[in-house]
């Protein structure tokens, strides 16, 4: 990566040309030729580039426009000026056509000063569109009519950009002898910011190719020389060029210093093409140190400010440094979009500069590797998809299986409310309670029992009444099973002729009304005591029921006295309150599952049980 981007270090001064020369043209007898329009719109084009390049546009427009009606000198001066909009609208291929344009219609004039700036300017467009042969080429015609006319500032100047290309297409000797020359010239001129940008780009050559304590030598000659000149702005261009070193040397503290005060710097200008190098520095930065969600922050921004600009040369460097941040971050699609971008520019690179291919890498390999990386992105995204597909099927099939599930366990638990809702109205109006009560009913009409028949009657009617009542309710409040339990061991007890206790009785800290129990939950332990417990061997039977409030609970014990229940009483009479326990307690979340049976001894022999179950405490409010 880093060698892609120290190609990306373009030097200041080259930058600078056209501004420099714009001014210094001697129209000599061209003036006594033109008219007095055309001397009244170049004055005015003069004043207004490069800020209003609309204007200027159309100003030069018609100065092409009187040339071509007087002559060929003065329709080059038009093109010249059409050339300077074009460089400064970023179109740069168009402005150094306009140059050539201007250099094909002066070739009969004898003006080597304006033929030696039109071959520097078309030198520096060919130059920043990487075509390295046409810019060599002007810019050694530039250098021959620098020389010509005298003009060692612009020969030392033609000498510095030669020793450019030289050191982009790799003649590093040609390249070192030229950058010896032009500093000499320069010192000999006493032009010590020149010479300082030669150091600049001198430093960039050695650095290039490792003899990075010389580069840093001539990086310190042309900062101390921009400094104590007050030339800030190409101070902080080599404070970047500094930064770009430490980093390759990964210094990493000392470069990101360096880039920062010079980004600082250069975020001051409206627009600076130094800054696509400093946001790429700064991804080349983050990237070495894997921070690669920052490189692609930075390597971005390096595009966003290129294309703006319409440097394709640096967007080239800077977009496959921007494909490896993005592979690195597993973004595969942005990377190929990037990858096949960074394939066009570096394909129209080559084809318009055919004359060094023999100095770079062999195209036919370069294809083939390009291919390769292609080809290893494209099945990393397959891969990555067919994976994201599966697990997209994966969890697809998943909701299914659970909504399937949920659906199955649903209607098994509706299955089994409902299985439980009839044995409970089963149990509420169990049939042979009802044929036992109509025989004892039928015993006291028999006997002419009139009184007791019509009492017992009555009894039964306000008990099925009652719990015809509350046979439709999943809960109801304490106070109404106290009085429901009371009414139906009322009815039990008439059932025979002798004397029995039964009671039902609460120890709640709360009112009993604000505490909601199911419907005659102890009612199949009632039957069974009834049915089946051995009354008649004891003098005083009888059942008492006491609810009592402990903590998050309600413990209900149901405790036979005198009425020992047979070893024959059926078991699913605890089982079915184990059931219905079961439903309250996954909704209320306490209470417990299960029902405890504890004989009572009395005298070493049993004379009851004690039976004990606990529901979750169910308010009101709940």
């Amino acid at each position: 990566m880093s060698s892609l981007k120290q190609n990306s270090l373009y030097p200041g001064l080259i930058i600078l040309v056209s501004i420099l020369f714009m001014n210094v043209i001697s129209f000599g007898q061209i003036q006594k030729e033109a008219s007095s329009g055309f001397k009244y719109l170049e004055d005015k084009i003069k004043k207004i580039i490069p800020d209003s390049l609309n204007m200027a546009d159309s100003i030069a427009y018609e100065l092409v426009k009187i040339g071509k009606e007087s002559n060929d000198s003065l329709e080059a001066i038009g093109w010249y000026y059409k050339a300077e909009v074009a460089f400064y609208s970023g179109q740069i291929d168009d402005a150094g056509d306009f140059y050539k344009k201007c250099l094909s219609l002066i070739e009969p004039y004898s003006a080597p000063q304006r033929k030696a700036i039109y071959y520097n300017n078309l030198g520096l467009t060919r130059y920043f569109k990487d075509r390295n042969n046409e810019a060599l080429e002007a810019y050694l015609k530039s250098a021959e009519f620098e020389k010509k006319v005298g003009n060692e500032y612009g020969f030392a100047q033609c000498l510095h950009n030669i020793a450019l290309v030289h050191d982009r297409v790799g003649n590093d000797e040609n390249a070192e002898n030229y950058f010896d020359h032009s500093l000499n010239i320069f010192f000999e001129l006493d032009s010590l910011d020149d010479a300082a940008a030669v150091f600049n780009d001198y430093a960039i050559f050695l650095s290039r190719r490792g003899r990075n304590d010389e580069a840093i030598q001539k990086y310190k000659q042309a900062f101390e020389i921009y400094n104590e000149s007050g030339n800030f702005e190409d101070a902080a261009k080599v404070k970047c060029n500094i930064g770009a070193l430490y980093l390759y040397q990964k210094e990493y503290t000392k470069s990101a210093d360096l880039l920062e005060e010079s980004l600082d710097y250069f975020k001051t200008l409206e627009q600076s093409s130094y800054l696509i190098n400093i946001y790429s520095l700064f991804g080349d930065l983050y990237y070495e140190q894997g921070r690669t969600a920052l490189s692609v922050v930075f390597y971005d921004r390096a595009e966003a400010v290129a294309r703006k600009m319409g440097r394709d040369n640096l967007r080239q460097k800077n977009l496959y440094s921007l494909f490896k941040a993005l592979k690195a971050e597993n973004d595969y699609k942005n990377a190929l979009d990037v990858l096949e971008t960074y394939s066009r520019f570096k394909d129209s690179l080559i084809v318009i500069n055919q004359g060094f291919l023999e100095t770079s890498m062999d195209n036919e390999i370069e294809t083939e590797l390009m291919e390769k990386e292609l080809n290893l992105v494209n099945a990393q995204m397959r891969e990555k998809n067919l994976v994201l597909i599966i697990l997209a099927l994966l969890l697809i099939l998943g909701v299914f299986a659970w909504f399937l599930y949920g659906r199955t366990r649903g209607l098994r638990a509706e299955k089994e409310k409902r299985e439980l809702q009839q044995k409970i109205l089963h149990m509420q109006m169990n049939p042979h309670f009802m044929f036992n009560a109509m025989t004892s009913l039928q015993s006291y009409i028999l006997n002419n029992q009139k009184e007791e028949a019509s009492d017992y009657l009555s009894d039964i009617a306000q008990l099925i009444r009652k719990i015809m009542c509350v046979a439709d309710k999943e809960l109801i409040s304490l106070e109404e099973e106290m009085e429901l339990i009371e009414m139906y061991l009322k009815v039990q007890c008439r059932r025979f002729y002798r004397t029995i206790n039964c009671g039902v009785d609460s120890r709640i800290i709360s009112g009993s009304g604000f505490l909601k129990v199911p419907p005659m939950l102890p009612r199949p332990i009632i039957d069974d005591v009834f049915a089946y417990g051995n009354m008649g061997d004891h003098s005083c039977p009888g059942i008492n029921i006491s609810y009592e409030q402990k903590e998050n609970e309600l413990e209900v014990i149901v405790e036979s006295k005198g009425a020992v229940p047979s070893k024959t009483m059926k078991a699913n009479s605890l089982s079915l309150i184990e059931e219905r326990l079961k439903s309250f307690v996954k909704i209320y979340k306490g209470g417990r599952i299960y029902v405890e049976k504890v004989d009572v001894v009395k005298e070493g022999q049993i004379s009851g049980a004690k039976i004990k179950y606990w529901i979750p405490i169910i308010r009101s409010h709940n």
